[in-house]
């Protein structure tokens, strides 16, 4: 019986070879870093600490353009498992410290990753667990977190991704892109008038010469007395100059609906400690630009990367806005790369600065990625 099972065992994974073709890579990363808080009154805080990550994922290609992706890692922010010598994140209970002494604590791996679709040069789908691109893309931020003192929220706080469906088609010049994301599940039958949080993502990125113009579209909505913001700009890519490669955004948002609780969180919209505290007039609208500016140049032996983000929140019933800026600064260098994987390091200065009326908040960021990947 045995041999029969491990017969059968090795016909079906000789059948899957046949079939598809299974991939897995992933990435290490430690990252110490000093972290600096001020605020109108000066410094506040000040913290030397280590942050370390591993990711793991597996691609299946079932050919013709038909695909499965997963990613393993640990459901804390920003993938991070934690810092050395402190409890680690449980994308369930939080912060904990009941899993082993504090030199010892191990991350939670989940599944943050998982999609599966086809790809194809005309058209393509995919649904799941999405990544999607916010790092160098504020909109995600306009959006979703539109006062929060994280330099990058969603890619730190959504890990990334979103569970939804997602598709893209040629359309004339440029390609059609197109998602749908479920930011709660509150609705059930026993409450009728309840409904879901769902966001819809909308870009066209057409080529114009040699520069890429990309129109964008996010809209949120969900039950009455939730905030439902329309947040509408374009990404901008013009050819390189002397080296320099550029990209370039500008978006507005807009949040029109009265918010029953504009205090707590609603989906992923964070409008915590959104109105100063003698604003009981505030109703949860708002509106406000922003802006996206980066440049990259080869630099020597790496590319020093850089860009800053400015956006404006004016907030209905309050004369105050909150005006936050971020800068980053980063050389990334090579040290060793195989067919195998590659070693870098990346020196990194992060700044973000928030205003609102006389209260001022500033958080500086400098440390050092040692990046480990592997295919």
């Amino acid at each position: 019986m045995k041999k029969v099972f491990l017969i059968s065992f090795l016909l079906i994974m000789s059948m899957s070879l046949l079939v598809g073709e299974i991939k897995f890579h992933g990435d290490g990363r430690v990252r110490p870093r000093l972290d600096q808080k001020f605020d109108e009154n000066g410094k506040t805080s000040e913290d030397f600490y280590y942050f370390y990550w591993v990711r793991l994922w597996m691609d299946a290609d079932l050919d013709d353009g038909w695909y499965f992706r997963t990613k393993l890692s640990t459901d804390g922010p920003a993938d991070f498992v934690g810092k050395f010598g402190s409890p680690t994140f449980d994308g369930v209970r939080g912060w904990t410290a009941d899993h082993a002494a504090h030199s010892g604590h191990r991350g939670i791996v989940r599944f943050n990753e998982v999609h599966f679709g086809r790809k194809t040069d005309k058209f393509g789908f995919s649904m799941g667990l999405l990544p999607f691109n916010a790092l160098t893309n504020p909109e995600y931020d306009l959006h979703f977190y539109p006062v929060s003192k994280s330099d990058i929220p969603y890619y730190t706080l959504n890990n990334n991704a979103a569970a939804g469906f997602r598709g893209y088609y040629g359309v004339g010049p440029g390609r059609l892109n197109a998602s749908l994301t479920v930011d709660n599940n509150t609705g059930n039958r026993e409450v009728v008038d309840q409904r879901d949080q769902y966001s819809a993502f909308l870009n066209y990125e057409v080529p114009v010469g040699n520069m890429e113009i990309q129109p964008t579209l996010i809209a949120s909505l969900g039950a009455e007395g939730d905030p439902s913001p329309v947040t509408a700009g374009f990404n901008f890519t013009p050819p390189k100059i002397s080296g320099f490669s550029f990209q370039a955004g500008a978006y507005f948002t807009n949040q029109n609906a009265s918010v029953e609780n504009p205090v707590t969180n609603s989906g992923y919209l964070d409008l915590s400690n959104f109105a100063p505290e003698d604003s009981a007039a505030y109703t949860g609208k708002y509106n406000g630009p922003g802006v996206h500016a980066q440049l990259a140049r080869k630099v020597g032996p790496g590319t020093v990367v850089g860009w800053i983000d400015y956006k404006t929140i004016n907030i209905e019933d309050v004369s105050n806005s909150k005006n936050t800026t971020l800068m980053w600064l980063m050389y990334k260098y090579t040290v060793y790369k195989s067919d195998f994987g590659a070693f870098v390091l990346a020196p990194t200065y992060r700044q973000i600065r928030q205003k609102f009326g006389d209260h001022q908040y500033i958080r500086n960021k400098i440390e050092l990625t040692m990046h480990f990947s592997f295919k």
